[in-house]
């Protein structure tokens, strides 16, 4: 009897804990975006802002701290409206507006695909293209810290 008792009680604590790792694969699973994208990928913890914690590698519970991530990649020859066009179309989004300085332009974005963003001009921003001429990073919601 004693020993049913425990058991059940064993496999009730073995169900939630599997009930709870589940989730967190999942919670998880959907914090890194740019996923689809290779290369220097960047994570921002605590802020989605350049206040955030920088880290190229998450931390077992790291992943709940995810306020943004970024990725560097170098251009394969592709021009710049193609591979702009190709991201945007990854991420179902819509560039809204640009701005160039120092060789670098910059692709302001939203996507419906994602609900976080900051504010830029007036209006809510949540995946940010930039293009050199050797290089391209993609940020949500914006890249942070240089190119």
């Amino acid at each position: 009897m004693l020993f049913r008792r425990f058991y059940r009680f064993l496999s009730a604590i073995i169900s939630l804990v599997l009930v709870v790792v589940a989730g967190l694969g999942l919670y998880a699973s959907r914090v890194c975006k740019l996923e689809a994208l290779k290369g220097e990928r960047v994570f921002y913890l605590d802020s989605a802002s350049s206040q955030g914690l920088r880290k190229e590698e998450l931390g077992l519970f790291d992943f709940v701290r995810v306020e943004g991530e970024s990725v560097r990649f170098a251009r394969d020859g592709e021009t710049e409206e193609a591979l702009v066009e190709e991201i945007k179309t990854l991420y179902g989004a819509e560039v809204l507006f640009c701005e160039s300085a120092a060789g670098v332009t910059s692709y302001y974005c939203y996507t419906n695909e994602w609900t976080n963003g900051i504010s830029l001009n007036g209006v809510k921003v949540n995946l940010h293209i930039a293009v050199s001429e050797t290089a391209c990073a993609v940020g949500t919601p914006i890249i942070f810290g240089g190119f």
